[in-house]
Formats: C-alpha cells, sequence, structure tokens
C-alpha cells in the first residue's frame, strides 16, 4: 500500500538554498519545524508512491512569478530525468496511470496560486502541456482570480471573480485539478459551483474541529464533496490545534471528522511538508513519518480498503476524473497526454 501525498514543498528549498531532493537528509527534532522534511530517499524508505511537489512565487503577481514556475517545474524535470528511482508523473492523466505501475516514486507539480499565471488564462494550456496536477486558485494573497483564507487581502466576503470562474472552467478543459487549499470560503463555494470536474483540497483541516482560518468549512466540505472531491489533511499542529505541539492524534481528529461528514471517498492526506510551518506532528521528524496516520488509522478501526483509498485511491481518483473530462471536451482533446 503506497502513499500519494497532495502537497509537499522542497521545491522552494533547493531553489532558496540549493537543497539537494536527491540526497538522503539528517533527520530532524520532533515536530521539525519550517523544512528538511523531505528529499527522494526518505519519501521511499516512508512508502510513498509518489508526491505532488509546491511550485512558488512570492504572493503578488508579476511576470517574474511566470518564469520562476518554468524555473521549478525543469528542475523538476531534470530530477527526474536524471534519477533512476524516481518517475515524472505528467498531469493528471500521469496519476490515475501511475498507481497501475510498479515501483518508482512518481513526482509531479502542483502550482501553489493563481498569481503565477499574472492573469493571462492562455497559461493553463502551458501548465497542463507541462504536466501540472492542480493549481491552487490563491495562496498568502488576494489575485485576479480569488481571494485567501488569510494573507494579504484575506476576507469572508469576496467571491470568485470572472477571471477566476473563467479560470476554472479553463482548467477543468485542460484537465488541470482545481485546489482549493488557501482559499475562502465564499471562493470555495462559488469554485465548486462552477467546477464541472471534482475539485481538491490539498492541504487543509476542518474548522468543526478548530476554528482557524487554514481550515474549511462545513459548507465547504459538503460542497467538495459534492463534486466528487477530496480533501487533505494537513501536518500542521497550529492550524489543527491551536498548539505549537500536537501528535498524529489531532491530524486522524481532522481525518475522522471529514469521514463522519462526507464518507471516506472524500479524504487524503496532504501534510506540507517543508512548506515553512511553525512546527509538523509533534511525534513526527521527517516525512517516513507519515506512516503514523497509516497506523492511527489501523487503530481508529479503519480497514485496509478503506486505508487504500485515503493514503492514495482517492487522490488518484479525482486526477483520473479531471483527466477524463478534459479529454472529453473536442476542442482540446488530448491537452492532458
Amino acid at each position: 500500500m503506497g502513499i500519494l501525498d497532495l502537497h509537499v514543498d522542497s521545491i522552494i528549498q533547493q531553489r532558496l538554498f540549493g537543497y539537494d531532493l536527491r540526497k538522503k537528509h539528517r533527520r530532524g527534532i520532533g515536530g521539525q519545524p519550517l523544512f528538511w522534511h523531505a528529499d527522494v530517499p526518505r519519501m521511499i524508505e516512508g512508502g510513498y508512491s509518489g508526491a505532488c511537489l509546491g511550485i512558488h512565487y512570492w504572493p503578488v503577481e508579476r511576470e517574474a512569478g511566470w518564469q520562476e514556475l518554468k524555473k521549478q517545474i525543469a528542475y523538476l524535470d531534470g530530477l527526474c530525468a536524471d534519477d533512476d528511482r524516481v518517475e515524472r508523473v505528467w498531469g493528471a492523466a500521469g496519476w490515475a496511470a501511475s498507481g497501475a505501475r510498479p515501483a518508482r516514486l512518481g513526482l509531479g507539480p502542483g502550482v501553489e496560486g493563481a498569481h503565477m499565471l499574472n492573469a493571462k488564462i492562455e497559461r493553463v494550456r502551458e501548465l497542463a502541456q507541462m504536466g501540472v496536477g492542480y493549481l491552487t486558485l490563491t495562496h498568502f494573497s488576494a489575485n485576479s482570480a480569488a481571494t485567501p483564507s488569510m494573507g494579504r487581502g484575506a476576507n469572508e466576503r469576496d467571491g470568485l471573480t470572472a477571471f477566476g470562474r473563467r479560470l476554472v472552467e479553463e482548467l477543468n478543459r485542460y484537465g488541470v485539478v482545481v485546489d482549493l487549499a488557501h482559499v475562502n470560503n465564499p471562493c470555495v463555494l462559488d469554485a465548486c459551483a462552477a467546477s464541472q470536474a471534482p475539485v481538491m483540497c490539498t492541504h487543509t483541516g476542518a474548522k468543526g474541529v478548530f476554528e482557524h482560518p487554514r481550515n474549511i468549512s462545513d459548507r465547504a466540505i459538503d460542497a467538495i464533496a459534492e463534486t466528487g472531491g477530496v480533501m487533505g489533511v494537513i501536518f500542521a499542529p497550529r492550524y489543527l490545534s491551536g498548539r505549537w505541539r500536537a501528535t498524529t492524534e489531532v491530524a486522524l481528529d481532522h481525518l475522522d471528522y471529514f469521514v463522519q461528514r462526507v464518507g471516506v471517498e472524500h479524504v487524503a492526506l496532504g501534510s506540507d511538508y517543508d512548506g515553512w510551518l511553525p512546527t509538523i506532528l509533534a511525534d513526527h521528524h521527517d516525512c517516513r513519518d507519515i506512516q503514523t496516520m497509516i497506523e492511527g488509522m489501523r487503530r481508529r478501526g479503519y480497514d485496509d480498503d478503506a486505508i487504500e483509498k485515503i493514503s492514495e485511491g482517492n487522490a488518484r481518483r479525482v486526477f483520473a476524473e479531471a483527466a477524463r473530462r478534459a479529454s472529453e471536451a473536442p476542442e482540446h482533446a488530448g491537452a492532458t497526454a
């Protein structure tokens, strides 16, 4: 049974500090802050079948963001070409197919923030051509499409802009999954209503367990599930509990809440390892400790079928459905190939 982690941010460490994802780095302290969480050898040791690697730029709309996006994806392409342990997963269709193939670690990009498009809708096609699995509608600032739940311009009033609605349509058309992590509640609801394909909220928690801006409301949970989508449980104690230190048990509480509200088919894992979190779960030193989530689900009575769905099956299903719907759009047939 493999694990597909919907959000790992190691590429930004490479761009900032020259962090080598091919090298096995040392184990951190419990709750290791900020970064040093993941690399190819440790993901393999941790039982990963794949990881969506976040692509980032400072949360402002300018052309440099698009250029940085391409540089980060080029780094990933080069890593996968040079390392026999990994396979470059090409967009939603690739994530759907790679689960049936034997054992190499699958890596593919997820773009964290529509600000990197610099308000150019035609770039959605280029995202698909670069094999991007998902696009997060906003990160830590308002942009031409959407408003964040926290950060610059955050509020709980503004829904998707006209550009944002068109962006959802184009993402559907080209088979790039709509990601609603970081997005405020009105925009989540608007995006779910607009999307003709399942959506993701790749790394989040439930407000019903702990009220925090980065967690999603019951209405948002229901709306995401109604699209057929999934929610990835984040490993951030501050978001999940309000505390700096909390163990895997608090992440499991959020997982249970999602399952009890909308069913096991709509839950996944989105650690946010290397994502500059103040702390990760206190019993986690690095990405190998994602196995504590699997062990914890077993303790809480989840059977193997449910664990397989949460660990990777649900995410692959969403990618598969996004790719299928895109392939049926006659003017863009083959855009996800």
